[in-house]
């Protein structure tokens, strides 16, 4: 892997946080995913920062490596070493698989579908960052923001078993996608 985690989890515990904005400013990723998720569905929140979704979705974990309002304060890797008896319905990547080579994605993605959702009928909401430096601070040009795009969802959705069911650019100039298991 060629993502250091202290220097991630230093930038988003320091500047990031403190201009950390809520949920409510995201059409599609903010508060409106409360209505995708359906009763008894598992849902894991990846990167969950804040844990702002905790209080609305039942039988909801959040992992964040940089933030001790996690429900489990570890990296998607940490966490994936031990997965859950029970796996989850649902992922939230909400700027969190963002980081990082081509190589580190598909590692991180691989270790999400492998290891942590179902294997049939599971979904992943995604806020991706197609390496816009515009967090407002000079220390973000540090960060190595993957490049994605409208196309790169789609290939990895297919190399890794989904369809991209829904995909739009939401505030600020990310990208909002949803994938589907096929």
């Amino acid at each position: 892997m060629t993502i250091n985690q202290d220097e991630l989890n230093n930038y988003f515990a320091g500047p990031w946080r403190n201009r950390m904005r809520g949920l409510e400013e995201f059409r599609y990723t903010g508060y409106s995913l409360i209505d995708k998720i359906q009763d008894g569905e598992r849902v894991l929140d990846v990167g969950c920062g804040m844990n702002l979704f905790k209080n609305c979705i039942p039988n909801l974990i959040g992992i964040d490596p940089a933030f001790p309002e996690a429900d489990v304060q570890v990296s998607l890797e940490e966490y994936a070493k031990e997965p859950p008896v029970i796996r989850f319905n649902v992922a939230f990547c909400l700027g969190s698989i963002n980081f990082g080579t081509q190589a580190d994605i598909e590692h991180q993605i691989d270790l999400l579908v492998n290891q942590l959702l179902r294997t049939k009928e599971s979904r992943i909401y995604w806020r991706t960052n197609p390496q816009q430096y515009d967090h407002g601070n000079q220390e973000q040009h540090s960060l190595p923001f993957y490049n994605w795009s409208f196309d790169e969802h789609h290939r990895l959705a297919e190399q890794f078993g989904f369809r991209v069911n829904d995909i739009q650019w939401d505030t600020r100039n990310r990208i909002y996608a949803e994938w589907v298991q096929i």
